[in-house]
């Protein structure tokens, strides 16, 4: 990196902090940006350079990590964003689920202004944020992908190039298409499985060991559902987001989805019915609403431990 060798990283929810933290337990020159002081606090008390926004702080490659693509092209070009203080850019790593479109459209123009782009969503939850074991699929250039490569590696142990500039992005909306589905079908399954006197934490334990298994299985329902939580850290607003730029994918490759639309649609449903700050795991209290029926309260036990 340049003689600063600082890294503005925008965005420290829920998600982010914890990235954040991985730069800085390795060592990293960093400094801190989000409109929340509440989200600044931990890292201003550290001694950080942190401000609500970009302009103000230095940081040769900024990494974004926020809600949507209109948030990160603000965050960048909007008139306090990265760009439009006195501080040199050399990359700006998206690491938000961001759309393709807008994603290259952004590359596109900070490549006018001699900056290169990265999208490099993450996959993989809070916890594997804390640990650094996240997954990234990463879109863009070979050469830029190599030399910004390190600096992923802090947060991510998963680092996988899957195309162009938009690639990464396209990746990540269908791996939460397929995530959200099997979460979905999942709980439909559980209280079914319930309502006919099925033990819900043997049928979790039977179904991961078979064909059935899935991250839902393995992660989700054991940590967040069966012991009712409902805390695993994402947000229905956010995966009905997701769904909706892998539903717009597969319409501008016109490939028929018929489960991807009705998913979508049971999605965004759930948003609003529960509302859009509501964890992911709690739509099965929407399933359980329509069917009268309540799963009871209870832990898998070979799951308590799981991180």
């Amino acid at each position: 990196m340049s003689e600063t060798g600082k890294v503005l990283f925008i965005g420290v929810g829920r998600m982010g902090n914890p990235m954040a933290r991985r730069l800085l337990a390795a060592g990293l020159s960093l400094a801190v940006c989000d409109l929340s002081e509440q989200a600044l606090e931990p890292f201003r008390r550290q001694g950080l350079s942190v401000a609500r926004f970009p302009a103000e702080l230095a940081g040769e490659a900024v990494i974004t990590m926020l809600p949507t693509d209109a948030e990160v092209r603000e965050a960048v070009l909007g008139e306090r964003g990265a760009l439009s203080g006195p501080h040199r850019r050399a990359v700006l790593i998206d690491m938000s689920s961001s759309a393709p479109g807008p994603t290259r459209q952004l590359g596109q123009e900070l490549a006018r202004a001699g900056v290169a782009m990265l999208d490099a969503p993450v996959s993989g939850g809070v916890s594997r944020a804390q640990t650094g074991e996240l997954t990234t699929m990463v879109g863009g250039s070979g050469e830029v992908f190599e030399r910004w490569r390190p600096l992923l590696a802090h947060m991510c142990a998963t680092i996988r190039q899957v195309g162009a500039l938009g690639a990464g992005d396209a990746m990540k909306a269908l791996n939460n298409y397929l995530s959200a589905a099997a979460f979905w079908a999942s709980c439909e399954a559980l209280v079914i499985g319930a309502r006919a006197g099925l033990d819900p934490a043997v049928m979790v334990d039977v179904w991961k060991t078979g064909t059935a298994r899935s991250h839902a299985l393995e992660v989700k329902i054991p940590r967040a559902v069966l012991p009712r939580t409902f805390d695993y850290g994402f947000s229905l607003g956010l995966m009905a987001k997701d769904l909706g730029i892998a539903a717009r994918l597969a319409r501008s490759c016109d490939v028929p989805a018929p489960l991807l639309a009705a998913t979508e649609g049971h999605l965004l449903h759930a948003r609003d019915a529960l509302g859009p700050q509501a964890d992911l795991t709690s739509l099965i209290t929407l399933i359980e609403r329509w069917a009268g029926f309540e799963l009871p309260a209870g832990a898998c036990a070979s799951d308590k431990e799981e991180k």
